[in-house]
Protein backbone atom coordinates (compact mmCIF):
# COMPACT_ATOMS: atom_id res chain seq x y z
CA UNK A 1 0.00 0.00 0.00
CA UNK A 2 2.70 2.51 0.97
CA UNK A 3 4.74 1.49 -2.07
CA UNK A 4 1.76 2.35 -4.27
CA UNK A 5 1.45 5.72 -2.51
CA UNK A 6 5.10 6.51 -3.31
CA UNK A 7 4.74 5.41 -6.93
CA UNK A 8 1.58 7.43 -7.49
CA UNK A 9 2.93 10.55 -5.84
CA UNK A 10 6.16 10.41 -7.80
CA UNK A 11 4.31 10.21 -11.10
CA UNK A 12 1.86 12.92 -9.99
CA UNK A 13 4.84 15.25 -9.52
CA UNK A 14 6.43 14.36 -12.86
CA UNK A 15 3.10 14.74 -14.62
CA UNK A 16 3.14 18.38 -13.56
CA UNK A 17 6.78 19.06 -14.40
CA UNK A 18 6.60 17.50 -17.87
CA UNK A 19 3.93 19.78 -19.44
CA UNK A 20 5.41 22.82 -17.70
CA UNK A 21 8.80 22.20 -19.28
CA UNK A 22 7.23 21.78 -22.72
CA UNK A 23 5.84 25.31 -22.47
CA UNK A 24 8.60 27.08 -20.53
CA UNK A 25 10.97 28.84 -22.95
CA UNK A 26 14.54 29.31 -21.79
CA UNK A 27 17.60 30.32 -23.85
CA UNK A 28 15.68 30.23 -27.10
CA UNK A 29 13.77 26.99 -26.69
CA UNK A 30 11.56 24.94 -24.39
CA UNK A 31 13.18 23.26 -21.40
CA UNK A 32 11.85 19.93 -22.64
CA UNK A 33 14.34 20.03 -25.52
CA UNK A 34 17.40 20.49 -23.29
CA UNK A 35 19.34 17.41 -22.16
CA UNK A 36 20.58 19.23 -19.08
CA UNK A 37 16.97 19.40 -17.95
CA UNK A 38 15.39 16.16 -19.16
CA UNK A 39 18.33 13.84 -18.46
CA UNK A 40 18.69 14.99 -14.87
CA UNK A 41 15.21 15.99 -13.73
CA UNK A 42 12.87 13.75 -15.73
CA UNK A 43 14.25 10.61 -17.39
CA UNK A 44 16.14 9.04 -14.42
CA UNK A 45 13.04 9.39 -12.26
CA UNK A 46 10.85 7.83 -14.94
CA UNK A 47 13.18 4.81 -14.90
CA UNK A 48 13.23 4.49 -11.10
CA UNK A 49 9.47 4.82 -10.81
CA UNK A 50 8.87 2.21 -13.51
CA UNK A 51 11.33 -0.14 -11.80
CA UNK A 52 9.34 0.35 -8.61
CA UNK A 53 6.08 -0.31 -10.45
CA UNK A 54 7.46 -3.52 -11.89
CA UNK A 55 8.44 -4.79 -8.45
CA UNK A 56 5.18 -3.74 -6.80
CA UNK A 57 3.06 -5.51 -9.41
CA UNK A 58 5.26 -8.61 -9.52
CA UNK A 59 5.03 -8.91 -5.74
CA UNK A 60 1.26 -8.31 -5.71
CA UNK A 61 0.75 -10.98 -8.38
CA UNK A 62 2.80 -13.46 -6.37
CA UNK A 63 0.80 -12.73 -3.22
CA UNK A 64 -2.47 -13.16 -5.10
CA UNK A 65 -1.41 -16.40 -6.75
CA UNK A 66 0.41 -18.09 -3.86
CA UNK A 67 -0.97 -16.54 -0.69
CA UNK A 68 2.58 -16.15 0.59
CA UNK A 69 3.40 -13.25 2.90
CA UNK A 70 6.51 -12.06 1.01
CA UNK A 71 7.64 -9.67 3.74
CA UNK A 72 11.04 -9.09 2.17
CA UNK A 73 9.57 -8.36 -1.25
CA UNK A 74 7.13 -5.98 0.42
CA UNK A 75 10.04 -4.20 2.08
CA UNK A 76 11.86 -3.86 -1.25
CA UNK A 77 8.74 -2.53 -2.97
CA UNK A 78 8.09 -0.05 -0.19
CA UNK A 79 11.71 1.07 -0.01
CA UNK A 80 12.22 1.59 -3.72
CA UNK A 81 8.87 3.20 -4.50
CA UNK A 82 8.86 5.58 -1.54
CA UNK A 83 12.44 6.67 -2.20
CA UNK A 84 11.80 6.99 -5.95
CA UNK A 85 8.61 8.95 -5.36
CA UNK A 86 10.32 11.27 -2.91
CA UNK A 87 13.26 12.01 -5.21
CA UNK A 88 10.93 12.46 -8.21
CA UNK A 89 8.91 15.03 -6.26
CA UNK A 90 12.11 16.79 -5.23
CA UNK A 91 13.32 16.86 -8.84
CA UNK A 92 9.94 18.21 -9.95
CA UNK A 93 10.27 21.14 -7.54
CA UNK A 94 13.64 21.86 -9.16
CA UNK A 95 12.15 21.35 -12.61
CA UNK A 96 9.39 23.87 -11.94
CA UNK A 97 11.92 26.50 -10.95
CA UNK A 98 10.19 27.31 -7.69
CA UNK A 99 6.65 27.61 -9.12
CA UNK A 100 5.54 24.77 -6.90
CA UNK A 101 2.45 26.01 -5.09
CA UNK A 102 0.31 26.64 -8.14
CA UNK A 103 1.28 23.25 -9.59
CA UNK A 104 0.64 21.36 -6.32
CA UNK A 105 4.13 19.86 -6.30
CA UNK A 106 4.80 21.44 -2.93
CA UNK A 107 1.91 19.44 -1.47
CA UNK A 108 2.92 16.27 -3.30
CA UNK A 109 6.43 16.55 -1.87
CA UNK A 110 5.09 16.85 1.66
CA UNK A 111 2.74 13.91 1.13
CA UNK A 112 5.29 11.57 -0.42
CA UNK A 113 8.05 12.38 2.06
CA UNK A 114 6.19 10.61 4.84
CA UNK A 115 6.10 7.37 2.83
CA UNK A 116 9.82 6.96 3.52
CA UNK A 117 9.03 7.06 7.24
CA UNK A 118 5.72 5.47 8.21
CA UNK A 119 5.06 1.72 8.13
CA UNK A 120 8.82 1.35 8.65
CA UNK A 121 11.47 3.90 7.79
CA UNK A 122 13.74 3.41 4.79
CA UNK A 123 16.48 2.43 7.23
CA UNK A 124 14.31 -0.29 8.76
CA UNK A 125 13.52 -1.50 5.24
CA UNK A 126 17.24 -1.69 4.42
CA UNK A 127 17.88 -3.73 7.55
CA UNK A 128 14.95 -6.05 6.83
CA UNK A 129 16.01 -6.58 3.22
CA UNK A 130 19.64 -7.32 4.05
CA UNK A 131 18.86 -9.55 7.02
CA UNK A 132 16.44 -11.74 5.09
CA UNK A 133 18.42 -11.96 1.85
CA UNK A 134 21.58 -12.62 3.88
CA UNK A 135 19.94 -15.74 5.24
CA UNK A 136 19.01 -16.78 1.70
CA UNK A 137 22.60 -16.23 0.58
CA UNK A 138 23.83 -18.49 3.39
CA UNK A 139 21.22 -21.20 2.77
CA UNK A 140 22.13 -21.41 -0.93
CA UNK A 141 25.88 -21.26 -0.25
CA UNK A 142 26.18 -18.01 -2.14
CA UNK A 143 24.29 -19.15 -5.24
CA UNK A 144 20.92 -17.40 -4.91
CA UNK A 145 21.78 -14.26 -6.87
CA UNK A 146 24.05 -16.10 -9.28
CA UNK A 147 21.06 -18.34 -10.09
CA UNK A 148 18.79 -15.33 -10.57
CA UNK A 149 21.41 -13.79 -12.86
CA UNK A 150 21.60 -16.97 -14.95
CA UNK A 151 17.81 -16.92 -15.37
CA UNK A 152 18.00 -13.37 -16.72
CA UNK A 153 20.87 -14.34 -19.02
CA UNK A 154 18.64 -17.05 -20.49
CA UNK A 155 15.85 -14.50 -21.02
CA UNK A 156 18.34 -12.24 -22.77
CA UNK A 157 18.98 -14.93 -25.37
CA UNK A 158 15.44 -14.52 -26.70
CA UNK A 159 14.77 -10.91 -25.65
CA UNK A 160 18.02 -9.05 -26.25
CA UNK A 161 16.67 -5.48 -25.91
CA UNK A 162 15.23 -5.53 -22.38
CA UNK A 163 18.50 -5.13 -20.48
CA UNK A 164 18.20 -8.52 -18.78
CA UNK A 165 21.90 -9.18 -19.40
CA UNK A 166 22.82 -5.90 -17.69
CA UNK A 167 20.57 -6.67 -14.73
CA UNK A 168 22.27 -10.08 -14.57
CA UNK A 169 25.67 -8.43 -14.22
CA UNK A 170 24.35 -6.50 -11.23
CA UNK A 171 23.06 -9.69 -9.62
CA UNK A 172 26.34 -11.52 -10.17
CA UNK A 173 28.17 -8.58 -8.58
CA UNK A 174 25.74 -8.61 -5.67
CA UNK A 175 26.43 -12.29 -5.03
CA UNK A 176 30.17 -11.60 -4.93
CA UNK A 177 29.70 -8.69 -2.52
CA UNK A 178 27.64 -10.81 -0.15
CA UNK A 179 30.17 -13.62 -0.27
CA UNK A 180 33.07 -11.27 0.49
CA UNK A 181 31.06 -9.84 3.37
CA UNK A 182 30.51 -13.38 4.67
CA UNK A 183 34.13 -14.44 4.40
CA UNK A 184 35.42 -11.30 6.09
CA UNK A 185 32.52 -10.97 8.55
CA UNK A 186 31.79 -7.46 7.36
CA UNK A 187 28.13 -7.49 8.39
CA UNK A 188 29.29 -6.81 11.92
CA UNK A 189 29.26 -3.22 10.60
CA UNK A 190 25.65 -2.06 10.75
CA UNK A 191 26.20 0.49 8.00
CA UNK A 192 27.50 -2.19 5.64
CA UNK A 193 24.32 -4.18 6.26
CA UNK A 194 22.15 -1.17 5.50
CA UNK A 195 24.03 -0.38 2.29
CA UNK A 196 23.79 -3.98 1.18
CA UNK A 197 20.04 -3.74 1.73
CA UNK A 198 19.92 -0.78 -0.64
CA UNK A 199 21.98 -2.57 -3.30
CA UNK A 200 19.83 -5.70 -3.03
CA UNK A 201 16.72 -3.58 -3.66
CA UNK A 202 18.22 -1.96 -6.76
CA UNK A 203 19.47 -5.25 -8.20
CA UNK A 204 16.16 -7.07 -7.69
CA UNK A 205 14.16 -4.18 -9.15
CA UNK A 206 16.36 -4.17 -12.26
CA UNK A 207 15.54 -7.83 -12.79
CA UNK A 208 11.86 -7.19 -12.19
CA UNK A 209 11.73 -4.34 -14.71
CA UNK A 210 13.46 -6.50 -17.33
CA UNK A 211 10.85 -9.20 -16.66
CA UNK A 212 8.07 -6.63 -17.05
CA UNK A 213 9.50 -5.28 -20.31
CA UNK A 214 9.63 -8.79 -21.72
CA UNK A 215 6.08 -9.57 -20.59
CA UNK A 216 4.83 -6.37 -22.21
CA UNK A 217 6.54 -7.35 -25.46
CA UNK A 218 4.84 -10.76 -25.27
CA UNK A 219 1.44 -9.31 -24.37
CA UNK A 220 1.37 -11.22 -21.07
CA UNK A 221 0.70 -8.45 -18.55
CA UNK A 222 -2.57 -8.25 -16.68
CA UNK A 223 -4.95 -6.07 -18.76
CA UNK A 224 -5.62 -3.90 -15.69
CA UNK A 225 -2.00 -2.86 -15.32
CA UNK A 226 -0.64 0.54 -16.29
CA UNK A 227 -0.05 0.94 -20.03
CA UNK A 228 1.75 4.28 -20.08
CA UNK A 229 4.60 2.95 -22.23
CA UNK A 230 4.63 0.64 -25.23
CA UNK A 231 7.07 -2.30 -25.51
CA UNK A 232 9.86 -0.36 -27.24
CA UNK A 233 9.74 2.46 -24.69
CA UNK A 234 9.62 0.12 -21.71
CA UNK A 235 12.56 -1.98 -22.92
CA UNK A 236 14.56 1.24 -23.31
CA UNK A 237 13.58 2.36 -19.79
CA UNK A 238 14.58 -1.08 -18.53
CA UNK A 239 18.06 -0.75 -20.07
CA UNK A 240 18.50 2.67 -18.48
CA UNK A 241 17.62 1.42 -15.01
CA UNK A 242 19.61 -1.82 -15.39
CA UNK A 243 22.72 0.22 -16.17
CA UNK A 244 22.18 2.40 -13.11
CA UNK A 245 21.51 -0.56 -10.83
CA UNK A 246 24.47 -2.66 -12.01
CA UNK A 247 26.88 0.26 -11.69
CA UNK A 248 25.51 1.19 -8.28
CA UNK A 249 25.85 -2.38 -6.99
CA UNK A 250 29.41 -2.79 -8.23
CA UNK A 251 30.84 0.64 -7.44
CA UNK A 252 29.01 1.40 -4.20
CA UNK A 253 29.48 -2.18 -3.09
CA UNK A 254 33.20 -1.97 -3.74
CA UNK A 255 33.32 1.26 -1.76
CA UNK A 256 31.82 -0.28 1.37
CA UNK A 257 33.72 -3.56 1.11
CA UNK A 258 37.01 -1.70 0.85
CA UNK A 259 35.90 0.75 3.51
CA UNK A 260 35.18 -2.01 6.00
CA UNK A 261 37.98 -4.45 5.17
CA UNK A 262 41.75 -4.60 4.87
CA UNK A 263 42.41 -5.40 1.24
CA UNK A 264 45.73 -5.16 -0.61
CA UNK A 265 46.22 -4.10 -4.23
CA UNK A 266 46.36 -7.65 -5.59
CA UNK A 267 43.18 -8.66 -3.75
CA UNK A 268 41.47 -5.49 -4.91
CA UNK A 269 42.29 -6.16 -8.56
CA UNK A 270 41.00 -9.73 -8.22
CA UNK A 271 37.81 -8.55 -6.55
CA UNK A 272 37.18 -6.02 -9.34
CA UNK A 273 37.36 -8.92 -11.80
CA UNK A 274 34.85 -10.91 -9.76
CA UNK A 275 32.48 -7.95 -9.79
CA UNK A 276 32.94 -7.70 -13.59
CA UNK A 277 33.34 -3.97 -13.16
CA UNK A 278 34.82 -3.47 -16.64
CA UNK A 279 31.90 -5.31 -18.23
CA UNK A 280 29.45 -3.15 -16.29
CA UNK A 281 31.25 -0.03 -17.48
CA UNK A 282 30.98 -1.25 -21.08
CA UNK A 283 27.21 -1.65 -20.75
CA UNK A 284 26.93 2.12 -20.29
CA UNK A 285 27.50 2.46 -24.05
CA UNK A 286 24.33 3.81 -25.64
CA UNK A 287 22.99 5.30 -22.41
CA UNK A 288 22.63 8.87 -23.71
CA UNK A 289 20.88 7.68 -26.87
CA UNK A 290 18.44 5.66 -24.76
CA UNK A 291 17.80 8.66 -22.53
CA UNK A 292 17.22 10.81 -25.63
CA UNK A 293 14.62 8.32 -26.84
CA UNK A 294 12.79 8.13 -23.51
CA UNK A 295 12.72 11.93 -23.33
CA UNK A 296 11.20 11.97 -26.83
CA UNK A 297 8.59 9.44 -25.72
CA UNK A 298 7.71 11.32 -22.56
CA UNK A 299 7.23 14.56 -24.47
CA UNK A 300 5.33 12.94 -27.33
CA UNK A 301 7.98 13.62 -29.96
CA UNK A 302 7.97 9.94 -30.97
CA UNK A 303 5.55 7.09 -30.41
CA UNK A 304 6.02 5.09 -27.26
CA UNK A 305 2.98 5.65 -25.10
Amino acid sequence: MVAAFGLGAGWAALDRAIPYSAERIQAGGPLSEKQGYTHKLIVPHVARLEASRAYIEETAERIDSTGDNLNTEGAIAKYMASEAGNTAADASIQALGGYVKEYMVEKIKRDVRITTIYEGTSEIMEMTICRDRWQLHLKTRGQHYHNEARRLEELHMSHSQAGANIAALGLHALAELLERARLRRLTRNQHVMFRLGELIAYAECAGSLANRAIRVAEGKLNPKTDARFNPEALTTISRIFAREAALKVAQDGMRWIVGADEINDAELAEFEKKLKLSAIHRTQAGLIADMDFVADVVYGRVGGK
